[in-house]
Formats: structure tokens, C-alpha cells, sequence
């Protein structure tokens, strides 16, 4: 209670008492009950039910950085903040993680949630706010709830994913260093709302062979290319691992070389893709030296830095201000990930991070019900969060206020429905519908023509226009495993954009590079991009994609160079001319019509300004309509549990450019200077051959028998069948005809 005063409410009295509470502490008159309220005086607002929970609301980050209560209650000895963020898709996830934290003796921890939408914000302070509520608390102790997003109504992880998780990594990293900075004696847990506490954690990062430890971390695998260490796998084949730092369950120990780590990853995030766990182990990595004896392909030297219990444990100096970063990497025995691989692997767990395929909140919950996480009964706290009166309805819509994960699922919902229909409908009486479709094309041929081993499909990669993107979708189509990656060489170029060793795929023409080969007879697909936004998104990437050298500025004068240069001219018509894309331009190979005649005969092509369209189309394709729709090609998690945990816990190498310096050249020097006519008057001929792309797309959506009608119904690309529709065209595949008999 408030100095140990219980707070009796009715649930109904429960929102009013709390503002009537902000009311007398914002009140200067109300000095006196400033002091009965006590060591809670500079809180935004305080509710609580009992000595053993109390919690205290802010709304911003700032007004909890510099909140007197939080500096009084860290004072005289260490404590743990234990940071959880949660959004409303996890909420009922978090209550289940509640259940089990209030067990244990958290008298010497803080929680401290983190809301990642207003919604999320207003839902838990609700809950909290109930005395019915609070009655299940007890146990958890001193929390606090802070606002991430201040006004934004929406979900973040809804409205934009890919913004939602590079922000959330970033600010992950800012908020644990204005902590320490600002709280000498808290040390930061980062816990996932799914790392279920199935015993106290204090064991772990207090335990003595830990105690020295700057960082106690759960282990990762992922980045392959920034390993803090590598264990072996198989005794038999010497088969290794890489050993990571991963932030589904880490401790950070406060202290001044802490100070300086997080300083280092705070200036080195921008530049490993927004992602903290690239970050931190990329720095230590390669920005540290560390004076142990370890090899890395070395099993000897590997086991003489592993400890009796399986952790990893080493040490890393910094190289520019001297300072020194103890690591303990915990084994999976303590804190784990694949909970159901061995028969009692949950027996010795402190920590259950259970991996899922899907990474949703029901699948956890599924989950969390498999392996019996579940705490029933009338102080469950799974259900508290509860309040539909402040749900946001979410519209699958990519041209209404929805989000790019339900136009996605949408999509391929559509796209399952329609194949079904399709392939029942083409299904001789009495013949097994089994017989009447594949998975892919690699088991179509085999099935038809008995080869085993065929270029079956050939993806034409324009640069800067989705081509990765293509490339998974390409090996999707084609049989090619593990499923859910793009073809790449290991470790990619840049380094870091090639996740695997085993992704390049033999059944792809152009599964890598940019240089076509139509001289096969396999199906050809590709993805075309507004010639204005790829030439800028090039000139911004790296070599040999644009003339700027590594530490040049991307200046305007630079920009022009690059543009004029003949390499960097109609990039879209030479490769359909079938040349690589960064040759000189040839006025005499490169032409118009033989680009337009080359498009018509590719069987499928999406554009990168009408995504949901082109996600559609594809399996209308006459080529691919007896293949089974891979969520994949919908940008959606891989079927494959290999590919599926590499989604979730690893990012998949798609480049796309997101910096400030990007940014801040868009809105001044190339819209000072009338960029996009500067772009289009030095590539006319790729002009006028999107131009015609886009008609022939349009053309061939809007002729396709009842999908444009069903994709309306569910609310499906409106605004890009607004735009193919406003496109006058003429029957397009009479003009192709008469294009590819002329070209």
C-alpha cells in the first residue's frame, strides 16, 4: 500500500480514484497529501494494492529517466531492472509470464514494462488499476509502466513491421544506456514476454563462475558471421556451432565499462542494419580484442573456454579507450529454446524460451498450454488485459488503415482458396486430387518427366528492385531447401547479407547477381521498380551499384555523376536486352522494343509499387498454377521449422535503405533540384518500358476471371486496383503480338 496503507476500490472507482490521484499530486495546495503519499510524490500517478505490488505510471521515457522515486529506491544497494516490452498481440502472453515471475522473491528487482503502443499502455494501467487486479499482483513487487508512444493509437508491430522491430532494436540499446548511465546501481534483464521464469533466474547471473560477468546472456546462434565463440555439435563429424550473445533473456551488469559497450553499440547499430543483436555481437567481434587462446575451428581449444555446465565464458578488451567486457553465453540446458527436441529438456530449465513456428501470441499461448505453462485458477492474471472498449479494429487492406502482416495473410488466404478451387474443378471424376497439384516445381518434374536434377525457373534480379525478395520467391517455387531465404553465397555482399552457407540453389537460372540468361527454356520471372526510386535507392547502396566509394559523402554533384554515367543508365532495358546490368549502354542492343518484346514473354513479374497484386498473380500464373501457394512468396514465415527459426530469430538479408543520410537527401538536395525529371531525362528508354510494364500487369490483373472481385471483397489491394484501372491500355496481348513480331 501507499506507506504500507492498503487501497480499497471497487473496479468501477478504480480509473476515477486514479486521476483523482494525479489530480492531488499535481495540486501545489496539496501539500500534506503530498506527504501522506510520501516516497511516491514525483510519480505521474501511483496505484497499488498491497505492500507487495505497487506501480507507478510514466508517461514518457524521460519522466521515468528523471523520476525521484526510481533514484531514491536504487540508492543505497543494488537492484535489477527487469525490462519487458509488450504490445496488445502479446498481452495475454505477458499475463501468462506474470504468473510465473510473481512466484519468485523479486524484493530485490524492479519490473519495468515498456508499452509499445498507447493502447497496450492504456490496457495494462487499466488492469493494474483494479483492485481485483491487484489482489493477483501480489509477489511481483515495485513496476513501472512507460509509455513508448506517447498519442500513437496504433500498434507499431501492426501498422509497420519492419519500422516496428528496427526501432524497437534500436531503442532497445538507448534505453538500456541512458539506465545505466542515469542508475548506477541497477543492472538492466532484458526478458522476452515468451522467456517463461520457470525458476528464479538470480541463479544464473549470480551465480559465482558468473559474478565477474559484464553480461550474462541467453545463447543464440545467429549472426554466423559475428560468433562470440562456436561449440561442438557432433563428436563424430566435428560438426561446430556458432555461439551468440541472444536478447531473448540477457543481464547487463552496471558498470563503467558497461558505460562504454553501450556507448560503442549506441555509435555501431546504424551501421549492422538497426538490429541489436547484430550489434552487440559484431562490436565485440570485430571492434574488440580478446587475449585468450581461442580458435575458432579448434574443438580443443573450444572445449578448454567452455565451463563444467556448458557456458561459454570470455573476455574482450576494448581497442581505442581501454576497458574490459567479461561475456558469460548460458547454456540451452538453463535457458531454453527447442523445448520439445529431447524428453526432458524442461526438467533442468531456469528459463523456457520456447521456440515457435509462428510468432503470434496464440502460438505462444499454444505452446506455453503444450508444455504446461499455464497457471489456471482465480489469481490467473492470462486474462486481466482483457478490454475490447479499448481495441483498434485492424482492416486487411493494403490501401486502407491496415497492416502489412494481414495483407499478407490475407493474400495468401485468397490465393489457398483459389488454388483449391482451381485444382477440384481440374480434377477428373473419379481421379485422386492429390495427383492434380505439387509443392513444387522440382516435384512436378520429377512426377512428369522423371528428371531429378534441371534449371526449372529462371529469375531475372533487376538490381535495387526487390530482387532479393525474388530470389526467396524463386526458390520457393523451385523446390529449393531450406526454405524461406534468398540464393546467396556465403557471407554476403555486404557482409552480413547472406544468413547460411547452404542457399545457393542449382534448380534457379540468376539465382544471384544481375546478369540474365534467357537461353533455357524454363520460365522467367522477375520484379520491375519505378526507375526514379531504384536509381536513387543504387546510388546509395554500394559497389558496383553506384560510383560513390566507401567514406564518400552522397552529395548532389555525386548524384549527377552517377545518373550520367553510362553504366548507371536504363539498367531495366538492358537486362531485358539481355545484357548484365552495369555494362555501357549500346543504343543499338539496348532497345525499347526488344525489352517490351522480352517482357511479354516472361511468365510472371510483379512491381514493387503493387505488391499485393503481385503476390496474387503469381500463382494465377499458367506456369505455377498446379503448385501448391507457398506462404513464402507472400512474404510470410517459411513452412520449413529450419527457415521458420531463422525468420524469428535472425534477420534475412533483404537490403533496403532506411538510413538518415538517405533520408535527408531525398527531402533537400533531390527535391531542390527536381531529382526525379534529372532521373527520367537520362533514362528515357526505362521510362517508357515501365510505362508498358505497368499497362501489362494492369491488363493481365484485370482480366483475370473473378480475382479482382474477390480481392475486393476482403478489402484486398484497393488503391492498386484504382490505379490499374485509371491505366488506359489496348488489348495488351495483341500488343505484345505485334511487339515480339517486331522487335
Amino acid at each position: 500500500g501507499l506507506n504500507g496503507h492498503s487501497v480499497l476500490q471497487t473496479e468501477d472507482d478504480a480509473a476515477l480514484d486514479t486521476q483523482s490521484s494525479l489530480q492531488l499530486l499535481e495540486d501545489p495546495k496539496s501539500t500534506d497529501l503530498r506527504s501522506e503519499f510520501g516516497k511516491f510524490q514525483q510519480s505521474p500517478g501511483l496505484v497499488s494494492s498491497s505492500s507487495s505490488f505497487s506501480f507507478t505510471m510514466f508517461p514518457t521515457v524521460d519522466e521515468m529517466i528523471v523520476n525521484q522515486r526510481l533514484i531514491e529506491m536504487s540508492a543505497q544497494h543494488p537492484k535489477d531492472l527487469v525490462v519487458i516490452f509488450v504490445d496488445t498481440t502479446y498481452l495475454e502472453t505477458f499475463g501468462v509470464w506474470l504468473d510465473h515471475y510473481k512466484h519468485h522473491d523479486n524484493s530485490e528487482r524492479i519490473l519495468s514494462i515498456f508499452a509499445i503502443s498507447e493502447i497496450a499502455y492504456d490496457k495494462v494501467s487499466a488492469a493494474f488499476s483494479s483492485p481485483t487486479t491487484q489482489a493477483k499482483l501480489r509477489g511481483v513487487g515495485e513496476t513501472l509502466l512507460v509509455n513508448l508512444n506517447p498519442g500513437k493509437g496504433k500498434d507499431m508491430r501492426n501498422a509497420d513491421p519492419d519500422r516496428f522491430l528496427n526501432k524497437l532494436w534500436v531503442l532497445r540499446l538507448h534505453i538500456m544506456q541512458r539506465i545505466i548511465n542515469t542508475f548506477p546501481n541497477l543492472n538492466v534483464l532484458y526478458t522476452d514476454a515468451d522467456a517463461i521464469w520457470l525458476k528464479d533466474p538470480v541463479q544464473l547471473y549470480n551465480h559465482p563462475q558468473h559474478q565477474s560477468s559484464n553480461i550474462v546472456a541467453s545463447r543464440g546462434t545467429y549472426p554466423e558471421w559475428c560468433p562470440l565463440a562456436m561449440e561442438l555439435h557432433d563428436d563424430e563429424k566435428m560438426h561446430l556451432n556458432t555461439v551468440t550473445i541472444c536478447f531473448g533473456f540477457t543481464y547487463f551488469r552496471n558498470s563503467p565499462d558497461l558505460h562504454q559497450l553501450a556507448q560503442n553499440l549506441q555509435n555501431a547499430v546504424a551501421r549492422y542494419r538497426n538490429d541489436d543483436q547484430i550489434a552487440i555481437n559484431c562490436v565485440l567481434n570485430l571492434q574488440y580484442d580478446s587475449n585468450d587462446d581461442l580458435h575458432m575451428n579448434d574443438p580443443s581449444s573450444i572445449a578448454a573456454f567452455t565451463q563444467p555446465d556448458k557456458s561459454v565464458i570470455r573476455s574482450f578488451f576494448g581497442k581505442v579507450i581501454a576497458h574490459n567486457i567479461k561475456v558469460s553465453i548460458l547454456p540451452y540446458e538453463q535457458v531454453t529454446r527447442r523445448c520439445g527436441r529431447d524428453e526432458g529438456m524442461l526438467e533442468n530449465s531456469v528459463v523456457a524460451h520456447c521456440y515457435t513456428d509462428l510468432k503470434e501470441g496464440q502460438s505462444k499461448l499454444n505452446a506455453f498450454d503444450h508444455f504446461g505453462f499455464l497457471i489456471e485458477g482465480q489469481n490467473s492474471l492470462r486474462h486481466v488485459f482483457d478490454n475490447p472498449e479499448l481495441d483498434t479494429p485492424i482492416i486487411a487492406s493494403s490501401s486502407a488503415p491496415g497492416t502489412r502482416a494481414s495483407w499478407e495473410e490475407a493474400a495468401y488466404s485468397l490465393s489457398l482458396d483459389r488454388f483449391w478451387r482451381h485444382i477440384k474443378a481440374a480434377t477428373p471424376e473419379g481421379d485422386s486430387i492429390e495427383n492434380s497439384y505439387y509443392p513444387d516445381l522440382k516435384a512436378q518434374h520429377q512426377s512428369t518427366i522423371g528428371l531429378r536434377s534441371t534449371r526449372l525457373l529462371n529469375s531475372v534480379r533487376i538490381p535495387k528492385s526487390g530482387s532479393s525478395a525474388l530470389s526467396v520467391t524463386a526458390r520457393a517455387l523451385s523446390g529449393c531447401h531450406p526454405d524461406g531465404y534468398p540464393c546467396c553465397k556465403f557471407p554476403g555482399h555486404p557482409v552480413g547479407s547472406c544468413p547460411r552457407k547452404d542457399l545457393m540453389c542449382s534448380l534457379v537460372t540468376g539465382c544471384t547477381d544481375h546478369r540474365p540468361d534467357y537461353d533455357g527454356d524454363e520460365a522467367v520471372i522477375t520484379t520491375l521498380r519505378d526507375p526514379v526510386s531504384r536509381s536513387v535507392s543504387a546510388f546509395f547502396y554500394h559497389y558496383p551499384h553506384t560510383s560513390v566509394k566507401h567514406g564518400e559523402s552522397h552529395t548532389w554533384e555525386k548524384f549527377v555523376e552517377n545518373i550520367q554515367s553510362p553504366r548507371f543508365r536504363n539498367i531495366l532495358t538492358k537486362m531485358l536486352s539481355g545484357s548484365y546490368s552495369y555494362v555501357g549502354f549500346d543504343e543499338v542492343k539496348h532497345t525499347v522494343p526488344r525489352a517490351k518484346a522480352r517482357l511479354c514473354s516472361i511468365a510472371w513479374f510483379g512491381l514493387s509499387e503493387m505488391p499485393v497484386s503481385s503476390s496474387m498473380m503469381l500463382y494465377e500464373t499458367p506456369q505455377f498454377r498446379k503448385l501448391l501457394p507457398n506462404p513464402v512468396a507472400f512474404g510470410l514465415q517459411a513452412a520449413d521449422a529450419t527457415a521458420a527459426e531463422h525468420a524469428a530469430e535472425e534477420k534475412d538479408g533483404l537490403r533496403v535503405n532506411s538510413d538518415s543520410e538517405y533520408k535527408e537527401f531525398l527531402a533537400t538536395s533531390f527535391a531542390t533540384n527536381d531529382g526525379s525529371s534529372f532521373v527520367m531525362q537520362h533514362n528515357q528508354h526505362d521510362m517508357e518500358v515501365f510505362q508498358f510494364g505497368e499497362k501489362l500487369f494492369c491488363g493481365r490483373l484485370l482480366a483475370k476471371i473473378g480475382l479482382v472481385e474477390e480481392m475486393k471483397q476482403v478489402g484486398l489491394g484497393l488503391e492498386e486496383i484504382d490505379k490499374c484501372a485509371s491505366i488506359g491500355f489496348d488489348n495488351i496481348e495483341e500488343l505484345c503480338y505485334n511487339i515480339q513480331n517486331n522487335a
